[in-house]
């Protein structure tokens, strides 16, 4: 329930942090104020960029009545805890009740899992409905027979799943699904059950923008989105191949030093144990995939965090979590422990300004979020070590959230600007926003702001940098400034 909570709590209490969310919100309001649910369109033009679900979920969330930001961030939440419930019983009823409780547990409170499941962003529904077919196919992988209407529903489950994450970002998941095709060999007759039904989930929306838009969608969302980002340097977020080892271990925060459970006898479990190694085979696949691509972005290795805290969760399958050696509880807590240092950082971090050195101001408060996990962890019975370091985790970023999330609203959003400029934003020109302030700015006015020089207007925004964005009198025709 806590979970839950910590979930759901001030989800709008911050406007857009990242530049992507405005526009995805935006075309989901278009949608629902248009009736069109087929056609992307960005502020009236088509927007072929990615797939529709998460516009579709925007435009749940703004046929219900709710404001922009929230709109598109409440289903995406919904749908992390509906996924959590699913991951627990689909691994329950596989391995038992301690692996399937470790497993969700970890993951739901991971910062990869937690971060993305804040925000409107196409990474988690697509990671979501991924995993649910990993999960689904599980069963079929090993030497027990399973009965053919098993089978069936199994394929048609995994089918309709990856078909709704191909929603969300297109191939990918297509290409992350292909080791299953290995271990449920087995079944492969059965396979062409799981095609139709992708192809019944999938490709009704992908044929009717084909129809309305031929080949500029093809060209833009497979050939540029798809294909070009593997290889072409014309994007901005080409990366080194190295960059997804400490990507990977900060999804994992704050149970990263937990891997160290997977090193004894890792060779043993993998090699007498199929679904081991279709786990691990999943994660193993996709990391590689994404390394090799060229641009890379934090939220591409999200779809392999449930399959890896599975994997993970199975050190528990014939141990207690009081069995984990205490030194790798003290390190988690010593994770947990940086969780209240992070308002500190995080609107620097998030808005790309400098955050070192960093400004610290010790309130009792924070001190106490840091150092009392980190006690309990040296001192208590082994029992209470695993129930102790959960329950701080998740205080700590109850914390971080009542805590950061008024700063991020007013150091890295534009909602609070576009506020006070509200009364007087007919008036206001564009006179130099980077992409974030004027996606930001957009959404909530309902189109992007006009460029200075384009019209008569007494203030104009401009931006240096990074920095916060300065509102001055605009420059109006004959070299005058207008008050």
């Amino acid at each position: 329930m806590s979970l839950a909570v910590l979930y759901l709590v001030q989800l709008d209490g911050t406007g857009g942090v990242d530049p992507d969310e405005p526009r995805y919100i935006a075309i989901g309001r278009a949608m629902a104020a248009s009736g069109d649910w087929i056609m992307p369109r960005l502020w009236g033009t088509p927007w072929f960029e990615k797939p529709p679900l998460i516009y579709w979920l925007a435009a749940l969330g703004t046929s219900a009545g709710l404001p922009p930001d929230l709109s598109g961030r409440l289903p995406v939440a919904l749908l992390s805890l509906f996924f959590l419930v699913a991951y627990f019983w689909l691994l329950y009823s596989e391995f038992g009740f301690r692996t399937a409780a470790v497993s969700s547990l970890l993951l739901g409170t991971s910062a990869g899992w937690m971060a993305y499941s804040f925000l409107a962003l196409t990474d988690l529904p697509m990671a979501a409905f991924f995993s649910l077919a990993v999960l689904i196919l599980l069963p079929l992988v090993g030497n027990r027979a399973v009965a053919l209407q098993d089978q069936r529903w199994r394929m048609a489950a995994a089918g309709g799943a990856i078909g709704l994450s191909a929603l969300a970002k297109g191939l990918v998941p297509v290409v992350l699904i292909l080791p299953a095709f290995w271990f449920c060999r087995r079944y492969l007759r059965q396979a062409w059950i799981a095609i139709v039904v992708f192809l019944v989930i999938a490709a009704p929306w992908f044929v009717a923008v084909y129809r309305q838009s031929g080949w500029p969608f093809i060209e833009e969302l497979f050939l540029k989105q798809h294909l070009s980002r593997l290889y072409s340097p014309v994007f901005v977020h080409v990366r080194p191949p190295y960059y997804y080892v400490p990507v990977l271990l900060t999804a994992l925060f704050p149970w990263t030093p937990l891997l160290f459970l997977l090193a004894p006898r890792w060779r043993q479990h993998l090699l007498r144990d199929e679904k081991r190694q279709f786990l691990a085979a999943i994660v193993l696949f996709g990391f590689v995939f994404f390394s090799l691509s060229l641009n890379k972005l934090p939220g591409y290795v999200l779809p392999l965090l449930p399959p890896l805290f599975a994997w993970l969760g199975l050190w528990f399958e014939d141990r207690r979590p009081a069995d984990i050696p205490r030194q790798l509880v003290v390190a988690c807590t010593l994770l947990i422990a940086v969780i209240p240092f992070l308002t500190l950082v995080l609107p620097a971090v998030l808005s790309g300004q400098p955050w070192w050195p960093v400004p610290v101001v010790l309130k009792p408060t924070l001190v106490a979020f840091a150092l009392v996990p980190v006690g309990f962890a040296l001192l208590a019975r082994r029992p209470w070590l695993g129930p102790m370091a959960l329950f701080a985790c998740i205080a700590a970023a109850f914390y971080l959230k009542e805590q950061a999330v008024p700063l991020l609203d007013r150091e890295v959003s534009m909602r609070e600007l576009y506020r006070e400029l509200e009364p007087h934003i007919d008036e206001v020109c564009d006179g130099g926003l980077h992409r974030r302030a004027q996606y930001q700015f957009a959404l909530y006015v309902g189109h992007p702001l006009p460029l200075c020089g384009t019209g008569d207007f007494s203030l104009k925004l401009s931006q240096r940098g990074n920095e916060r964005p300065v509102v001055a009198a605009a420059v109006v025709p004959g070299g005058g400034s207008s008050k």
